[in-house]
């Protein structure tokens, strides 16, 4: 089972690399959603490379299986709700917004969250595509995988 961990933090890893690479050389930047769910793959992929280190502990076992499941959960929430803005485009997603950066300096935290999940034009934007489904749409995929493979992975750790 400590071998399951590993390869899905390095499947993380090599979809995380990907989306670097899609923006370093292709000129893809990503939207504040975008962001979010890199920050979300991120912190599953910690989940799983913290479980794969610390193993044989049941209680880290049953901590990082649950993170891990929190985070997927997050993520697939972002990606859905992405997903939808890229389907049902609005009028309010029609103008471009700041950073991510910059909207977390400025405006307070509540804030920041209702425009983001509100959308801006870069959210709605369908620029890239694999087999006819967007980004988000894989990541949603991604994500419901992830989500799958934590649910297994918690079923099977031993309770502390």
């Amino acid at each position: 089972m400590r071998t399951r961990y590993f390869f899905a933090f390095i499947a993380i890893a090599v979809l995380l690399s990907y989306s670097f690479y899609v923006q370093t050389y292709e000129g893809f930047q990503p939207c504040p959603l975008c962001s979010l769910q890199r920050l979300a793959f991120g912190l599953v992929g910690l989940s799983f490379l913290l479980g794969f280190l610390t193993y044989r502990y049941k209680i880290t076992r049953l901590i990082y299986c649950s993170t891990g499941l929190l985070f997927a959960i997050a993520g697939f929430a972002l990606a859905a709700r992405q997903t939808w803005i890229q389907l049902y485009p609005s009028s309010d997603t029609s103008e471009c917004g700041v950073s991510l950066q910059y909207m977390l300096q400025v405006l307070p935290w509540h804030e920041v969250a209702k425009k983001i999940l509100a959308g801006t034009a870069e959210c709605s934007q369908r620029a890239w595509s694999l087999l006819g489904f967007s980004m988000a749409e894989w990541s949603a995929l991604c994500f419901a995988g992830l989500i799958l493979f934590s649910w297994l992975m918690l079923k099977r750790a031993p309770k502390p």
